[in-house]
């Protein structure tokens, strides 16, 4: 779109003052847009050195080394602290002292609390067809997973950038294209956490097969995630 066409004028014949005032108006929702998205962005800024600062503490305090290690990698990795401490959130009642308000799950509570009958009829995503694992333990593990997606959705541009490791090949033609695969470190917290838990439940399971769900649980959330910036600037 040219200049003439976007405020709406000939540029060779200059703007009469019904264009000068279509110009001021687009001229003025333009820097509101722009001033918006800056107060947008120090709100995420803040939020996001809060919550490193609560990541940083527990690497510090925390007792679970082999946690602790993980933690550490994924944040070496620079991926958004509200993603990494969304997955640690689960079993980890430090964790969900230190947070209190700051990660929202998506069914409106918080991590710790007690589930209701409304919870527990509501149906569940992930879990629903293993007959072997209590309803209790299901509600708890889904709505964690539910949380995960939300999460990403607070810093999608960043975790998809942070989320992949990214190599550049060539195929027969000699033409460039991108590989992409999660980064192993996403893949190992989430199944680290998630055998924690379980055992912590007396409830069997086989790190293998976690590392499998792990991997296709987070390929679903970064596809969910950038579809969801597609849609916005389409509605954009």
């Amino acid at each position: 779109m040219s200049l003439e066409q976007f405020f709406g004028f000939d540029a060779g014949e200059g703007m009469d003052d019904k264009s000068f005032e279509l110009f001021k108006e687009k001229m003025a929702a333009a820097a509101a847009q722009i001033a918006a998205i800056k107060k947008e962005e120090g709100k995420q800024k803040k939020k996001e050195e809060e919550l490193l600062k609560i990541l940083l503490n527990f690497v510090k305090n925390s007792q679970k080394k082999d946690l602790v290690l993980l933690v550490s990698r994924a944040l070496e990795q620079n991926i958004p602290a509200n993603f990494i401490l969304a997955i640690i959130l689960l079993g980890n009642e430090e964790i969900e002292r230190e947070i209190g308000n700051y990660l929202l799950l998506q069914s409106g509570v918080t991590a710790g609390e007690n589930y209701s009958q409304d919870h527990q009829e509501k149906a569940l995503i992930f879990f629903k067809e293993d007959e072997t694992m209590p309803l209790k333990i299901k509600i708890e593990l889904d709505i964690w997973m539910k949380s995960l997606l939300s999460q990403a959705e607070e810093n999608p541009q960043k975790l998809l950038k942070t989320a992949y490791d990214v190599n550049m090949l060539e195929n027969d033609d000699g033409d460039s294209y991108e590989q992409k695969s999660i980064k192993i470190v996403l893949i190992q917290l989430i199944a680290h956490v998630l055998r924690e838990f379980l055992d912590s439940k007396n409830f069997p399971n086989d790190y293998e097969s976690l590392v499998e769900f792990s991997e296709f649980a987070l390929k679903g959330i970064l596809q969910k995630t950038e579809e969801g910036i597609k849609n916005r600037r389409l509605l954009k």
